[in-house]
C-alpha cells in the first residue's frame, strides 16, 4: 500500500479533478500519475470494443486497493443499466463513474440511490453548437460533472480519438453548464495550456495524448502534461 500523504488526510479526493489521466491499467502508472500531481485516473471497463489494454474488473479492483488514497479512481464505461453499473462500481470501489455511453435518468436515479457517495460524470460530444444545449441537460442532483469529448467521423469513435474539437463551443458550454465541466478530446502536453486558457474548464482529461505509439502510457508525456496543466490552471486562477 502506498504511504498516505498529508493531502490524503486533509482531502481524500479533489472534486472536480483538475487533471485526469484515462486508460490507466497498471499500479505503476497510477502511482506515477499521483506523484506528478494528477488528481484522478480513469479505468476503462465494459467497453463496446471489449477489454482495453488487458484491464479486467479484477485487475482494476486490485490497482485501486493499492494506489494512493487521495487519487480518485474513475470508472469509464458504456454500461447503461443501473444494476450493472452498481455492481461494477462497488466491486472495483470506484469513487466516480463516467457514463460514456449515456444512461437514462431513471436508471441513473437508481444508481445514485445505491451509490450516493459516488460522483457521476456525463458526456457531451462536441460536434457543433447543438452541444451547448446538450451540456445544459446535465443537472444536479443526478450529475456531478460533464466531460466534453470529440467525435471521429472516420471511425465513429466518441472519445479517445486523439482529435480536438471547437474549443469556442466548449467555452460556451462551460459558461452555461450547471455542473463542473471537464475538457477532453485530443489534449496533449503541447496544447493543454492553450485549451485551458481558451475554454476555462474545471478540469482536463487526457487519454491518447499521453500514449506511446504502441498504445502504452508514456510516463514522460504524463509528467509534461501534468506540469503544463498545473501551470495553466495556476495562471487562470490568478486571472479570475
Amino acid at each position: 500500500m502506498h504511504a498516505m500523504s498529508n493531502r490524503t488526510l486533509q482531502n481524500p479526493c479533489l472534486w472536480p479533478p483538475g487533471i485526469q489521466v484515462a486508460g490507466v491499467s497498471t499500479l505503476a502508472e497510477a502511482v506515477f500519475c499521483h506523484d506528478v500531481g494528477v488528481d484522478a485516473v480513469g479505468f476503462t471497463l465494459e467497453l463496446p470494443t471489449g477489454i482495453h489494454d488487458g484491464l479486467t474488473a479484477d485487475k482494476a479492483r486490485d490497482i485501486i486497493s493499492r494506489m494512493p488514497g487521495d487519487l480518485m479512481p474513475v470508472l469509464i464505461t458504456y454500461l447503461q443499466s443501473a444494476d450493472a453499473a452498481i455492481g461494477l462500481t462497488k466491486f472495483i470501489k470506484a469513487r466516480a463513474v463516467q457514463f460514456h455511453g449515456g444512461i437514462k435518468d431513471d436508471e441513473l436515479a437508481v444508481f445514485r440511490g445505491h451509490c450516493p457517495y459516488v460522483k457521476t460524470i456525463g458526456r457531451v460530444t462536441v460536434t457543433g453548437e447543438s452541444a451547448i444545449l446538450d451540456g445544459e441537460r446535465f443537472m444536479p442532483l443526478l450529475w456531478d460533472a460533464v466531460i466534453l469529448d470529440s467525435f471521429d467521423p472516420a471511425t465513429g469513435r466518441r472519445g479517445a480519438t486523439g482529435l480536438t474539437h471547437d474549443w469556442s463551443v466548449s467555452a460556451r458550454i462551460v459558461k452555461r453548464a450547471a455542473v463542473p465541466v471537464i475538457l477532453a478530446g485530443g489534449l496533449t502536453p503541447e496544447n493543454v495550456g492553450e485549451a485551458i486558457a481558451k475554454v476555462r474548464p474545471d478540469g482536463v482529461d487526457v487519454h491518447s495524448g499521453v500514449e506511446n505509439p504502441d498504445g502504452s502510457r508514456s510516463f514522460r508525456k504524463i509528467r509534461r502534461f501534468a506540469q503544463a496543466a498545473r501551470e495553466a490552471r495556476l495562471i487562470l486562477r490568478y486571472q479570475r
